[in-house]
This record gives structure tokens, C-alpha cells and sequence, in this order.
């Protein structure tokens, strides 16, 4: 009988596992920007993989369980670190983005204000005779 409880409960998780996972893809595929999608592939796959390796239970197998509690552990401290990483470097990349378009258009501003004799270092001298008295 426990057996087959634990069969059930494998067979469950594994199906919760599948289910969770193609709502991630689905939502990766849905979702219009970065911040969303990454939050929809990070948490909710990682929730799919570890459902999936639960089901480990099922085999009622020493070594396989602990091996699928190692990669969950791993899945769990990993995941959320990488996807925090990821939003990171998307902010700066877009804030590095802003400020060289800002300083783009006060470059531009600043070049419309300016008259074609107004610049600080004059190029032409005005023209002397030369000395001739020797």
C-alpha cells in the first residue's frame, strides 16, 4: 500500500512538475518585457524542476533521492542569485543607456547654441606687411 502512495505522490509531482514548467514557457513567451519575463523564468522553472525531482520519492531509491535533494538545494540557492545578477546588469545597461543619450542631446544643444565665430580659439590672424625697412 505505501508503495503505491508513494507511486501516486511520484506521479503527481512529476505532472505538477510538467504543468509548472509549460506555464513558465508560456509565460516567458507572453510576458512583454525583461523584468517580467526573467521573474517568470527564474522562479516558476525552478518550481517545475523541483516538483520533477521530488518525484524522486517514487523510486524509493537512497542515492537517487539524495542526489535530487543536492540539485534541488542547488536549484534553490542558484537560481534566485542568477536571475538577481541578470536584472542587475539589465539596469545598468539601460541606465548607462540614458545618461549617453542625455549627454548626446546637451552635446547637440550645446553645439546648436554656439555661432560658427563664436568658438574660444581663433584659426585665422590678420594679415601684416612684412617688415621692410632694412
Amino acid at each position: 500500500m505505501t508503495a503505491t502512495a508513494l507511486e501516486a505522490l511520484g506521479v503527481a509531482l512529476i505532472a505538477l512538475g510538467i504543468a509548472t514548467t509549460a506555464v513558465t514557457v508560456y509565460g516567458v513567451v507572453r510576458m512583454s518585457g525583461l523584468y517580467t519575463r526573467l521573474q517568470a523564468a527564474s522562479k516558476a522553472s525552478m518550481l517545475g524542476a523541483v516538483a520533477i525531482l521530488a518525484a524522486s520519492v517514487g523510486t524509493r531509491d537512497g542515492a537517487t533521492i539524495a542526489r535530487a535533494v543536492v540539485v534541488a538545494l542547488f536549484l534553490l540557492l542558484t537560481t534566485p542569485v542568477a536571475a538577481h545578477a541578470i536584472a542587475q546588469a539589465a539596469y545598468r545597461r539601460d541606465r548607462e543607456a540614458s545618461r549617453s543619450s542625455e549627454e548626446e542631446a546637451a552635446a547637440e544643444a550645446d553645439a546648436s547654441r554656439r555661432t560658427p565665430n563664436s568658438s574660444s580659439r581663433s584659426t585665422s590672424r590678420p594679415i601684416t606687411a612684412p617688415n621692410c625697412d632694412s
